[in-house]
């Protein structure tokens, strides 16, 4: 656990590493495709650019319930591996290990893998991939995320928010293993049919999907996630949904 400067409460404290690899030039499956792109350095610091504002977004959308510790490195060599995952081929931890192993000397409780894809649809099955707690990566949590939309960064509401959805769901994995029901901490997923409770938010009016259709961020969904303040779906009964600052602490102190 950790205080903030300024701040007499504790948070809960995320090593986080973000590993931008600047190419791509891997093959899928036995005698399957090569699929091969070079991030030109617009991109490069587009990506480095974006990891970097994550501690900033998730101390704001959380009410200060976290300090995100954020490293970016970009890699010395393209993503040269790519596994069968979903409906596509993307980076899984094996693929990503010889890219991330070199910055594994210090503890990391999250990495993130943003790469770039040639466009091939084979390649793109979803926005992004998250494991939980892998073994064999000293038990940090791991996403892989392909940078192909990275133009549109810079004229998004909330372009962050994706980033956010992908490192929520180690979370999620995390406090479930600690044994917060879903009953207290919703799926990422389980969003449908929800408000926040949050009296004096702007976005009271509407669910959580209208917002997202309306701006197309998941910003109030993701801020009520991680401060305990996400709404019942109907036929709910009222309780508190959510990371409060006391269970975001289950993980600094476990019982």
């Amino acid at each position: 656990m950790t205080t903030l400067p300024g701040d007499a409460l504790p948070v809960s404290r995320w090593r986080f590493l973000g590993v931008v690899a600047p190419g791509l030039d891997a093959g899928t499956g036995f005698l399957g495709s090569r699929h091969r792109r070079a991030m030109a350095g617009a991109e490069v610091a587009a990506c480095t650019s974006i990891l970097a504002t994550l501690p900033t977004v998730v101390a704001d959308w959380s009410d200060g319930n976290v300090a995100l510790e954020v490293e970016v490195v970009v890699a010395e060599r393209p993503l040269t591996h790519l596994a069968r995952v979903g409906g596509g081929w993307w980076a899984d931890p094996s693929s990503a290990a010889d890219l991330v192993g070199p910055h594994l000397d210090v503890p990391r409780d999250s990495i993130l893998l943003l790469y770039p894809s040639d466009g091939d649809p084979a390649l793109r099955g979803a926005w992004g991939y998250t494991w939980g707690e892998v073994g064999f990566l000293g038990g940090a949590g791991f996403s892989a995320i392909v940078s192909d939309p990275w133009p549109g960064w810079r004229t998004i509401e909330d372009p962050a928010h994706g980033f956010v959805h992908e490192w929520l769901h180690q979370v999620e994995a995390v406090y479930h293993r600690l044994g917060i029901s879903e009953d207290d901490l919703p799926s990422l997923h389980d969003v449908a049919d929800r408000r926040t409770t949050r009296g004096d938010a702007p976005d009271r009016v509407e669910t959580y999907v209208e917002h997202e259709r309306r701006t197309g961020s998941w910003r109030p969904w993701y801020r009520d996630f991680m401060t305990g303040t996400v709404g019942p779906k109907t036929g709910e009964g009222p309780r508190l949904r959510g990371l409060t600052r006391d269970r975001w602490l289950q993980r600094e102190n476990p019982a």
